[in-house]
């Protein structure tokens, strides 16, 4: 450390006195290794290191009480434009998280009030779809089946709020063991199968001869439901979607490949954002569906990314470690 200001002077606990090259007790634990990790993306030529969002705010115990800081970190430069270090800034978020706390709790209890009622009336609206309450005409058909996916529709928002809640509170537990590629994927592709099948789109199905990743079934599950619904959502009518998974080296990859409009390159990073759509398409949701896709792959030590370009469709993609003879 070469310099800091009288702000993290006092935040830090450290006199004018004392020389900045001095240990600090503040910078010990979690902070020291964010403060490194922010250090090491600038020093490694990844641009500035930028938070994602509160939930990479790190609890400091202070003398006058816990704090939350988020690091922000950019490269100093010479004149001659190489990088001679790092400037770090330490953000004190602690209100702003605690608000952050209280809203998702509250988004999350009307989440969790929802899905009774909502329960009950996808129930009825089913019921009243088969005619056991009555003989239904054709006109009266049609509005239960466009009920039928509005309820979907929320059930999904609803659940997506309530995986949400749990990322943002630290409760998704991931119990992730020996699980079937094939499985995984056939499961996938037959809840999706009826999707395809309205819009005439060829949906395959490729597993390569990989057999056993190390994954968490249900959690996985939701990878793909969220990466099938999207490339369904966007490609347009007869067209195709594509599954497949083969050996990456000491991980296994698995990919939805799509005809649809792409991704433009500026938007391949934020789209695994929470809330972000990609302007001019069709809201699909609450934009939170990759966002939770990137949250349970990087919890099970895989990646996710995007590869293609506008007007080429696009490939989704995440990782998964390998387990068994042949996946290995």
């Amino acid at each position: 450390m070469l310099n800091l200001n009288s702000a993290a002077e006092a935040l830090l606990g450290l006199g004018r006195d004392q020389g900045v090259d001095q240990p600090l007790p503040a910078l010990d634990g979690a902070l020291r290794g964010r403060l490194d990790a922010a250090r090491a993306h600038v020093l490694a030529g990844n641009g500035p290191y930028v938070p994602r969002g509160f939930e990479e705010a790190v609890r400091v115990d202070l003398a006058d009480g816990p704090r939350r800081l988020l690091p922000r970190a950019t490269a100093l430069r010479s004149a001659e434009g190489a990088v001679t270090g790092t400037a770090v800034v330490l953000q004190d978020v602690t209100r702003l998280a605690r608000i952050d706390e209280l809203r998702n709790d509250l988004v999350s209890t009307i989440a969790h009030e929802f899905r009774t009622p909502l329960t009950s009336l996808q129930m009825a609206v089913h019921l009243c779809s088969e005619g056991t309450a009555g003989p239904v005409t054709d006109p009266q058909s049609e509005l239960l089946a466009g009920a039928r996916q509005d309820c979907e529709r929320l059930q999904t928002l609803v659940e997506d709020i309530l995986d949400l809640s749990r990322i943002q509170a630290g409760r998704m537990a991931i119990a992730a063991g020996p699980a079937e590629v094939d499985a995984l994927v056939a499961r996938a592709v037959a809840a999706a199968e009826p999707a395809a099948c309205e819009k005439r789109i060829a949906l395959t199905a490729q597993t390569d001869g990989v057999t056993r990743v190390l994954a968490d079934v249900e959690r996985i599950g939701v990878v793909l439901g969220n990466l099938l619904g999207n490339a369904l959502r966007h490609t347009p009518a007869g067209g195709s979607v594509a599954v497949r998974a083969a050996a990456a080296g000491p991980a296994v990859r698995i990919e939805v490949q799509d005809s649809g409009p792409g991704v433009a390159p500026e938007h391949r990073e934020q789209i695994f954002e929470r809330f972000f759509q990609v302007p001019g398409t069709t809201r699909g949701g609450a934009g939170l569906g990759l966002f939770i896709a990137r949250q349970i792959v990087e919890a099970h030590g895989g990646a996710i990314g995007v590869e293609g370009g506008e007007g080429r469709g696009s490939t989704f993609w995440f990782t998964l470690p390998a387990t068994g003879p042949r996946a290995a």
